[in-house]
C-alpha cells in the first residue's frame, strides 16, 4: 500500500513539475525587468507584414516588444484550438507575466464555440473547475490568456496595451 501511495505521489509531482516548466523551444530573450517596464507600447511594427497565423501573431507581439522569453507548446485541442503557445516573463516583477496564445479554425468546432460563447458573455471560460479570463481577437481567430501576478497600475496599463495590440492583429 505504501509503495502504491509513493508511486502515485511521484507521478503527481513529476506531472506538476513538467506542466510548470519553461520550454526551450526558442523565442525572444527576456529583457531586464527595468528596461521592459520603461518601454511604452506602440504598434511600431504593422500586422500587415506578418502572416495571419499563430506564428505571425507571436512575431507581431514580439516585434512590438510585448512578448518575451521562451515559447512552450500548449495542448490546444481541449479548448477546440488548432495550436497554442505559452510565454512566461518578467514585467515589474519576477516571472510574473504568463501569456497564452491560441489559434482557432475560422469554422469553430463545438468545443471552441462553447469557449468563445463563454468569453463573449463573461470575459472568461471554465477550465478544470476554474474561471480563466481571456480575450478573443477582433477577427475571431485567436484567443489570449494574460495573467500578471503584480497588480500595480503600471502593470494593468501594460496588460491593456498588450490586449489592444492582440485584438487588432489582422483585424
Amino acid at each position: 500500500m505504501k509503495k502504491v501511495l509513493i508511486l502515485a505521489l511521484a507521478i503527481v509531482m513529476a506531472g506538476t513539475m513538467a506542466a510548470c516548466g519553461m520550454g526551450d523551444v526558442g523565442g525572444t530573450p527576456a529583457p531586464a525587468s527595468s528596461s521592459a517596464a520603461s518601454q511604452p507600447v506602440s504598434s511600431a511594427v504593422s500586422a500587415d507584414s506578418m502572416d495571419d497565423n499563430l506564428s505571425g501573431l507571436v512575431k507581431y507581439l514580439a516585434a512590438n516588444s510585448v512578448l518575451f522569453g521562451n515559447q512552450e507548446q500548449m495542448k490546444a485541442d481541449f479548448i477546440g484550438a488548432k495550436k497554442g503557445v505559452k510565454y512566461q516573463f518578467s514585467y515589474n516583477g519576477k516571472d510574473n507575466v504568463t501569456v497564452e496564445l491560441y489559434e482557432f479554425d475560422t469554422s469553430l468546432n463545438s468545443t471552441a464555440q462553447t469557449v468563445f460563447d463563454e468569453i463573449k458573455a463573461k470575459g472568461s471560460f471554465k477550465m478544470m473547475s476554474q474561471e480563466v479570463p481571456a480575450v478573443i481577437s477582433d477577427n475571431g481567430k485567436y484567443l489570449m490568456v494574460y495573467k500578471d501576478t503584480v497588480t500595480s497600475d503600471q502593470n494593468q496599463k501594460r496588460q491593456d496595451e498588450v490586449t489592444k495590440l492582440f485584438k487588432e492583429f489582422k483585424k
